[in-house]
């Protein structure tokens, strides 16, 4: 094949904008574990709805996770950080909250990756949360979170992407 039908078969394909993210992105995550008497075992998705200059627009779509709801939410964005993300799995951002306590190894559908673990610890009216975020170390999107307190044991954990790169990543 040369060149120029190279080229013809690539103007068929559908193209991808430059950057981390484009519009109809989604990930999705399994929410598996328990809320008081309760058990969990359900999906959160989060679709990229709008990637402009400064911001991006996701849509979060709880399915069975009782304590979560539907929603639109506005994210600042660099082009790169995807930080803020972990405000939709775990209630903060691994760069303004937490505490960074090593690297660890988890299992994926995209095969064993490294990450940066991060952990928060509030206390709370009624006792006390520990919540954990498991995030790649470069644009630090959230493999995974954990949440731990008295009412129970919550676990998000990646299982679907469009991004090409969370999936290649090695």
């Amino acid at each position: 094949m040369n060149a120029s039908n190279v080229l013809s078969v690539l103007a068929l394909l559908p193209s991808r904008k430059e950057g981390l993210l484009t519009k109809n992105d989604h990930i999705v995550y399994s929410v598996t574990g328990s809320v008081g008497d309760d058990k969990v075992e359900g999906a959160l998705g989060i679709k990229i709805v709008a990637v402009k200059e400064g911001e991006i627009l996701v849509d979060v779509l709880p399915k069975k996770v009782p304590f979560m709801k539907r929603a639109r939410l506005k994210f600042p964005w660099d082009g790169k950080e995807m930080s803020d993300l972990g405000g939709v799995v775990a209630g903060w951002s691994v760069l303004h909250h937490g505490e960074r306590v090593g690297k660890s190894t988890i299992s994926t559908p995209f095969g064993e990756r490294e990450v940066e673990h991060y952990m928060r610890i509030e206390e709370l009216d009624n006792g006390t949360l520990k919540s954990e975020q498991f995030v790649d170390p470069v644009h630090h999107l959230p493999f995974g979170a954990r949440m731990s307190g008295r009412s129970g044991d919550v676990v998000f954990a990646i299982i679907e992407t469009s991004l090409d790169w969370v999936k290649d990543s090695k």
